[in-house]
């Protein structure tokens, strides 16, 4: 249960953090920059606990060159959905991310999803049916975001099961501040060096911020990796679809109808998941 305490909480910081990313595309900023500057800030915030709970070894190092590939691109594919379509529906149709992470968790770790965190998952897949209408094809067409943000789901999906195994070579403190040090400079180089220099950009509000959430998210997410599944994490984390539906409601003005029922449908799935 404490795992996926943990993970709601994170889900919130990160929630916010996806409203503010949202908020710094609306005002034109660059949609790589946007995806970029969140891991300095955080590997800043985050360095006092590489020194005081170092862990970098052989295996965490062997394992970087694995996930680092898939993050970086699931992070463009990502920042690229939130920028093709609404918050609320990016968000929604991310709550995907637990069926993959189950999947590759079984495939990987041989986790395996006890009937009622089955179940859970399977309200999730639902409630992103009906988000589409039951017509997937036409809604996709419609909807160039939402591809992106699927195949971001999935490449987070084989990461979750990744990253936890990294974090059990070393410790979830340190696996926090060695994943922004690699993103960081993993997504550099998609930065053109004018969006980098550009003082203008870094005087907007939002961007600091968008590194301290990350960074609360994050160690919050890679503890509650220790304690339970990671398909159960990266699904209780999915609450945060709830946080983007209020942003893009009451702060974006975004049109919400026909989310609701999907989100609380999403809702009881992580409930199912916890009581699992």
């Amino acid at each position: 249960m404490l795992g996926i305490t943990l993970a709601l909480i994170s889900s919130l910081f990160w929630g916010t953090n996806d409203y503010l990313s949202k908020r710094l595309l609306i005002k034109g900023l660059d949609e790589h920059f946007t995806l970029w500057v969140r891991f300095p800030i955080a590997c800043l915030l985050l360095t006092p606990f590489s020194i005081t709970h170092w862990g970098m070894n052989a295996k965490v190092l062997m394992y970087a060159l694995i996930w680092l590939p898939f993050e970086v691109l699931g992070g463009i594919f990502f920042i690229k959905a939130l920028k093709h379509t609404s918050l609320s529906v990016a968000m929604s149709f991310y709550s995907f991310m637990p069926v993959f992470s189950a999947l590759f968790g079984w495939l990987l770790l041989g986790e395996e999803p006890s009937f009622m965190g089955l179940l859970g998952i399977s309200l999730v897949i639902l409630a992103s049916l009906l988000i589409a209408g039951f017509s997937p094809a036409e809604f996709f067409r419609k909807n160039r975001g939402v591809l992106y943000m699927l195949v971001s789901t999935a490449l987070f999906g084989f990461n979750v099961v990744i990253g936890k195994a990294s974090i059990m070579e070393s410790n979830s403190l340190f696996f926090s501040w060695f994943y922004t040090l690699c993103m960081g400079f993993g997504t550099l180089i998609f930065v053109k060096p004018k969006e980098i220099f550009n003082r203008e950009n870094y005087r907007h509000c939002e961007v600091p911020f968008l590194g301290l959430f990350f960074a609360l998210g994050d160690i919050l997410y890679n503890l509650a990796l220790v304690f339970t599944l990671s398909s159960y994490v990266a699904s209780a984390e999915r609450l945060s679809l709830i946080i983007a539906l209020f942003y893009g409601k009451f702060l974006l003005r975004e049109r919400t109808e026909g989310l609701f029922v999907p989100a609380l449908l999403m809702i009881l799935g992580n409930m199912l998941l916890a009581l699992s």
